[in-house]
């Protein structure tokens, strides 16, 4: 007896160990995983089809940011804990039942890259919910020096065309040197539209990707634009264009 005791002892010991390391290992796995706090969602209507696209935008713990495209039945409930995203960020085209079009760069190679490509490095093609998914992936130092420029505006009016959208009397109220814009026109496609409690539009942001029939990026310039009086976000269409579905606070 005298023997066996302390082998006893040491494997209630052992088994005691296993089992903290395991509670612990429960705990960093559980603490690992974030908890999404979704801070933006758009949503924008595909022609002739029940689907929708979803633009998001959701925070997590220790800083950790998602976001992304997502494609979705309009019966379906947005999940941000289980949604497929779309594999790029851009819009080239509006969306059809035909076909989604998108744009994306790659920076995997970055460091290695010397010699800078505007056109296409490769164009995937996928399905997803019944429709057909086909991205152009840039290199990523190509795109993004092709890429930049701000315009800062406040329009008066707008118009809207099935492809396009214009916007009228606009004026820079940010630069040290003002200017003032009779039209701006855009592609319907990257058009994002945020609004206030009373579903007034607040800002329309658009990102303005200009590629050539040959498909070489051409510019990529961002504009902010807010209206010089109250305009009601239902004056828009949904087609090609990304409307806030709730403002998050």
């Amino acid at each position: 007896m005298g023997e066996t005791t302390p082998t006893i002892v040491k494997e209630k010991q052992m088994i005691k160990t296993k089992v903290v390391i395991y509670i612990l290992f429960l705990f960093t796995t559980l603490s690992c995983t974030p908890s999404w706090d979704l801070s933006e969602l758009y949503v924008l209507k595909i022609e002739n089809t029940s689907k929708v696209i979803y633009k998001y935008d959701a925070w997590g713990g220790r800083d950790s940011h998602i976001f992304g495209i997502v494609i979705l039945d309009s019966t379906e409930t947005f999940d941000i804990n289980n949604v497929e995203t779309l594999p790029f960020s851009l819009l080239e085209t509006i969306p059809t039942k035909e076909l989604v079009l998108g744009i994306e760069s790659d920076n995997s190679d970055y460091t290695k890259t010397k010699n800078e490509i505007h056109k296409p490095i490769k164009v995937t093609i996928d399905n997803q919910g019944g429709l057909k998914i086909k991205t152009k992936i840039f290199q990523y130092k190509g795109y993004s020096n092709r890429s930049g420029g701000l315009g800062r505006y406040v329009f008066e009016k707008f118009k809207e065309t099935h492809d396009s959208i214009f916007f009228y009397n606009l004026d820079d109220v940010e630069s040290m040197k003002p200017e003032h814009l009779d039209t701006l026109k855009f592609k319907k496609t990257n058009i994002t539209i945020k609004k206030t409690e009373q579903n007034n539009v607040l800002q329309v942001d658009i990102q303005d990707l200009k590629l050539s029939q040959n498909d070489e990026i051409l510019s990529n310039i961002t504009y902010f634009l807010k209206p010089k009086k109250t305009i009601s976000i239902n004056a828009f269409t949904n087609i090609g264009i990304f409307k806030e579905l709730n403002r998050i606070k």
